[in-house]
């Protein structure tokens, strides 16, 4: 068991200078650890605020700054608690100091490291003799003369440190001699003291966006909208063309750029570049560049766009791509005007029709016309133009509606074709790119249509005839009111008419029809005319009106009629020459049935013999050429037959007329018109409807009949050719020969038809030798017409001759 004993001043002071000079390392390691970072941290700094700058680029923003001077704080903590404070805290006990002691000096050969431990207070269970121990004790201390502290020390990491912080710290020391601005601008972004850019050779200013003015009145030489940037974003309208317009400082201080570019990068992640425009030269100390092509024109979607020229660039602005307002829909309202209302409801306020506007609508003239324009967003004004004739039309002023949703304009009177165009504007000045087009046609109230019809009445009237009025008055709008007026021409008069007289108001009925009769005789008897003298004339016409009253009226006027004013016997003379007319059409038209009589008769029906030489050159046609010409030739007499028909009627149309102007003249010769009645007209109406029609069905069963022989004899080939060769000739030959029942219904249909054109012939003719016996009685009634005249005109003469006489005697 040993005694208790302490270490040797010599040894302890050893111990605790290396301890010393072990915490002195930990403090510089830390200190030039730290320094290195904090150099090394500005260095890094400067060179990315900074450098960008230099190459067109931009400082980095604050944020940055910021998160690189907590990087750099985060590294000197680190380099604090690890490199020092976790140093120093660390135990460093004798026995460990002396064994890093004894590792660098060998010669000690663990004397060191034993006394130490042997002599640690405290220490027990050791085994020793203390006079071993103080001999090792003693060769300790003698060793300890010989220990170099410096030699436990790893001086490279020091040194590595030293020639890292060295270099930094002699180019900030150059950096703060040469310019001390520079470092100073340095330092105070890097410690976020401040946001001042870096100095720059160029100076780019934003200017702002020009955007063509957008007008409902399409002026060419309309000035652009200047809008400016709302700090570094601006709202642009899209489908818009901007320009947008920068502008580069010219003075002595500052370098105009060659070239200024713009990078841009769109929502959608399009990214480009394009160059700006210089414009014209400097004034004022500035240079103008704009920018007026892609990726501006015909602006689709937003975008972020920075503009560089030199070491300067405009960064961080954007460009909001807007959708501007529309105009979605547009409602008509339309009050129509008075003249036009009748029934309709009273009121300044009133409409008579809602409807949305579609393309070709048409408004009735002098219509009140209000449009609402319903917009797709708010709208803070609204552009307008109102053109008619192609004019614009002033004073019209559009109304905005309280939610800023729709707009509306009134037309106070619409009387032509008009055109609006509306270009809807927004709060913040957005317009719509193109202006809304809007065509209303308008409907013109056009003048009354009006027709006036004398039925039963001619060319000549006599002085106290009937005038039968068939009125035809339409309007678009319904009829105010229609007249028949007469004008009369008296022979002493020279021609001259007098001024027309209303003697008739027709009261049309639903389709505007009205029928009545002017009495020329009873309008003498009242003295509404005066007494008419063959010789004289009348006309009589028809006026009618409708209810506008927009700009005048309108007043239409039918077709005159000029009627010549003759007596009974010339009137009867005109009628009897119009009788000779219809007697030579009767003539004409039995001419041309007989003619289609031989026709028919004419006809070679298969079966019978070919009847002589004028059918030659059909007979030696061929079966095909043959049943075509007969086919023709039917067809030919089916027309004759019709268009005989037709002319009947006509005729019969006008003996009616010619009876009707005797009733209505008044003429006294009810033998002549029952004669032309009874004898021609009924007649010539009972051949129309019997024997002509039944002429015309025998043809078209004649027709039929032929067409059942052309079948028949075509069956037989096409049936036979492949089955039956030998006996489809025969066959054949017999239809065409007319052998076959078809053939024999083909010479019965025409034997028919030939019959029923003699019926019709002998009727004719049976009429007209009754209007022969008419003109002979005619041609008497004429000569004793001669006879009275003559007789009268003797009396005449007689008259004078006796007046003469007796004004002789006075004389």
């Amino acid at each position: 068991m040993s005694s208790a004993r302490s270490l040797d001043p010599k040894l302890a002071s050893l111990i605790d200078q290396l301890r010393s000079r072990i915490r002195r390392y930990v403090a510089w390691d830390a200190l030039l650890a730290a320094l290195v970072i904090v150099l090394a941290g500005f260095w890094i700094g400067l060179a990315l605020d900074y450098l960008p700058v230099k190459l067109g680029g931009t400082e980095m923003p604050r944020s940055a700054r910021m998160l690189l001077l907590i990087a750099i704080a985060a590294l000197l903590l680190l380099v604090v608690s690890r490199l020092l404070i976790g140093r120093l805290t660390r135990p460093l006990p004798d026995d460990s100091l002396a064994l890093l002691i004894e590792r660098k000096h060998p010669s000690l050969g663990g004397r060191l490291v034993t006394a130490v431990q042997l002599t640690r207070p405290g220490r027990q269970g050791d085994s020793h003799d203390d006079r071993l121990l103080g001999c090792v004790h003693r060769e300790a201390v003698t060793g300890a003369d010989d220990v170099d502290l410096g030699s436990v020390f790893q001086w490279r990491p020091l040194l590595r440190k030293i020639g890292v912080l060295l270099p930094l710290a002699l180019a900030a020391l150059l950096l703060l001699v040469i310019s001390p601005q520079t470092a100073w601008t340095a330092a105070s972004r890097l410690m976020l003291f401040s946001d001042q850019p870096w100095p720059r050779r160029a100076s780019l200013e934003m200017v702002g966006v020009e955007l063509p003015r957008i007008t409902a009145g399409e002026q060419d030489d309309a000035e652009p909208l200047f809008v400016e940037f709302d700090g570094t974003t601006v709202r642009l309208p899209r489908g818009s063309d901007p320009v947008l317009r920068i502008r580069a400082k010219a003075d002595d201080d500052a370098i105009v750029p060659d070239v200024c570019t713009a990078y841009y990068q769109t929502d959608a992640g399009t990214r480009g570049q394009a160059n700006l425009r210089r414009v014209g030269r400097q004034r004022d100390g500035y240079q103008a560049f704009l920018l007026d092509g892609p990726p501006l024109a015909g602006l689709s979607e937003s975008m972020s766009i920075s503009i560089r020229g030199l070491d300067d660039r405009l960064d961080g602005y954007r460009i909001e791509a807007v959708t501007p307002p529309a105009v979605k829909q547009l409602d008509v309202q339309i009050r129509y005007p008075d003249y036009l209302r009748g029934d309709l409801p009273q009121g300044e306020q009133v409409i008579d029709r809602d409807t949305p506007y579609q393309a070709g609508l048409r408004i009735r003239e002098g219509s009140r016309v209000r449009v609402t324009a319903h917009a797709s967003s708010p709208i803070g004004a609204i552009d307008h133009q109102v053109t008619q004739s192609g004019q614009v039309v002033p004073g019209i002023a559009p109304r905005i509606v309280d939610d800023a949703m729709s707009a509306s304009l009134s037309i106070d009177h619409f009387d032509e074709a008009t055109t609006v165009k509306l270009v809807p504007i927004s709060d913040d000045g957005i317009s719509a790119q193109a202006p809304y087009r809007y065509f209303f046609g308008v409907i013109r109230d056009q003048p009354p249509e009006v027709s006036l019809k004398l039925p039963g009445i001619g060319s000549a009237v006599t002085p106290i005839a009937r005038l039968p009025i068939a009125v035809q008055a339409t309007d678009d709008y319904g009829i105010d009111q229609s007249t028949v007026d007469l004008v009369v021409s008296s022979p002493e008069a020279s021609g001259t008419p007098n001024e027309p007289l209303s003697v008739f108001r027709p009261t049309p009925d639903r389709d505007g029809r009205s029928e009545g009769a002017i009495d020329l005789r009873d309008l003498a008897d009242q003295g509404t005319i005066e007494t008419l003298q063959p010789g004289g004339s009348i006309s009589v016409y028809a006026e009618a009106t409708d209810a506008y009253d927009l700009d005048g009226r309108h007043v239409s006027q039918s077709e005159m009629f000029r009627l010549q004013i003759v007596t009974p016997e010339d009137l009867l003379a005109l009628l009897e020459r119009r009788e000779l007319g219809l007697r030579a059409r009767l003539e004409q038209t039995i001419d041309e049935t007989q003619t289609l009589r031989d026709g028919l008769a004419r006809l070679e029906m298969p079966g019978e013999p070919v009847s002589g030489t004028s059918e030659d050159s059909d007979e030696q046609a061929s079966p095909d050429r043959q049943r075509q010409i007969l086919r023709l030739r039917i067809q030919q007499a089916a027309l004759q037959a019709s268009k005989s028909s037709e002319e009947l009627n006509g005729i019969v149309a006008a003996l009616g007329d010619l009876l009707e102007e005797m009733v209505n003249n008044r003429v006294d010769s009810v033998d002549r018109r029952e004669r032309i009645g009874q004898s021609v007209r009924d007649p010539l109406r009972s051949v129309v409807d019997n024997e002509m029609q039944r002429l015309s069905a025998r043809i078209a069963e004649l027709m039929l009949a032929a067409e059942a022989n052309d079948d028949a004899a075509d069956a037989p080939n096409s049936n036979n050719e492949t089955t039956q060769p030998e006996s489809s000739d025969d066959t054949a030959a017999d239809n065409i020969a007319g052998s076959g029942p078809s053939g024999r219904q083909a010479v019965q249909a025409r034997q028919a038809a030939v019959l029923a054109a003699d019926q019709a012939l002998l009727q004719l003719s049976a009429i007209l030798e009754k209007m022969l016996d008419l003109e002979s009685y005619n041609e008497i009634l004429d000569m004793v017409r001669g006879l009275i005249d003559d007789q009268e005109q003797l009396l005449e003469e007689t008259k004078e001759q006796q007046k003469a006489r007796i004004k002789s005697f006075f004389d």
